[in-house]
């Protein structure tokens, strides 16, 4: 599957040492969306999670979709990827 232009826009978000100026998940997530402000673009990200996280996509295509964008953040297991992903939806 194509990545999406908003996809590529939050993978990129996740740089080297984010992990070490958060303190939450949930902080992860308002720091990784707060640079998308467009509706219009979040509206997109939101559908294209919601494509990627639904039961049509493997944990391993998930994964592998992860590990073909920008993002530094590493996730091995699919599953929690999915989750992740759910929770960043629901936030847009």
């Amino acid at each position: 599957m194509k990545l999406s232009a908003e996809f590529r826009e939050l993978s990129l978000q996740f740089y080297q040492d984010i992990l070490d100026d958060i303190s939450s998940q949930e902080e992860l997530i308002s720091t990784v969306l707060s640079p998308l402000k467009d509706e219009a673009k979040r509206a997109r990200l939101r559908d294209y999670l919601s494509l990627v996280t639904s039961d049509n996509f493997s944990n391993d295509e998930l994964k592998n979709l992860w590990w073909s964008s920008s993002a530094d953040i590493v996730f091995y297991d699919g599953a929690e990827l999915r989750i992740f992903l759910k929770r960043v939806r629901d936030r847009l």
